[in-house]
């Protein structure tokens, strides 16, 4: 599986399936993927039923309309309009750790932001929507939790056909978390010269 950043819309036509992350600017950064044929491509997909995840701004870009009196002032915007909800930025910006689950699996996550998105249709996912093969939710961290990511992975790989299925003896988040930051502390202590280092950052 590649994972990989872009901004082409033949991409997003071809991918497996494309994620939308937070952002910090979300009518802007909508705006910007409409200049670049993005968002285009984006209802195409969900035209052709092939999966696309929206988390916390990117979710609220697919849903029918964002009003942001907060982030950039201005009249109510039209989202995307893949997903059943409309999208209302408050003054005061929302912080949690809520708790869920998703067809069996628990899933602990973190929120932060100033955009409330109201559903009016579509199935519940993690205080989200899902509509056909459209999923949005507007918590952070969800797919750190190992069961629930190997489990909606596989369910998004089935709807494209895919053959691809968790390893059983493959790190979990934390581990791998852990592995890598294991291996970045053995790179610097062969690498560097971590006396001078510390010595010029209190210099």
């Amino acid at each position: 599986m590649d994972v990989f950043a872009t901004a082409e819309p033949t991409d997003v036509e071809n991918a497996d399936i494309v994620v939308l992350p937070g952002s910090r600017s979300t009518l802007a950064d909508l705006e910007w993927m409409r200049r670049l044929g993005l968002a285009d491509a984006l209802v195409q997909r969900a035209a052709a039923n092939h999966p696309i995840l929206g988390i916390c701004g990117g979710y609220q870009m697919l849903t029918t309309q964002i009003d942001d009196q907060v982030e950039s002032p201005g009249p109510v915007t039209p989202g995307l309009g893949l997903l059943p909800a409309s999208v209302t930025f408050d003054l005061e910006k929302t912080l949690g750790r809520p708790r869920g689950s998703w067809q069996g699996h628990d899933v602990t996550a973190y929120e932060i932001h100033h955009g409330s998105v109201d559903r009016h249709g579509g199935e519940a996912f993690l205080d989200g929507i899902r509509e056909g093969t459209t999923w949005g939710t507007i918590w952070h961290g969800a797919f750190e939790n190992d069961g629930f990511r190997r489990a909606w992975l596989t369910e998004v790989a089935a709807s494209v056909g895919s053959s691809w299925a968790p390893r059983p003896n493959a790190l979990g988040f934390a581990d791998r978390r852990r592995q890598m930051l294991d291996d970045l502390a053995d790179a610097l202590e062969a690498h560097v010269d971590l006396p001078a280092l510390l010595a010029a950052a209190r210099g």
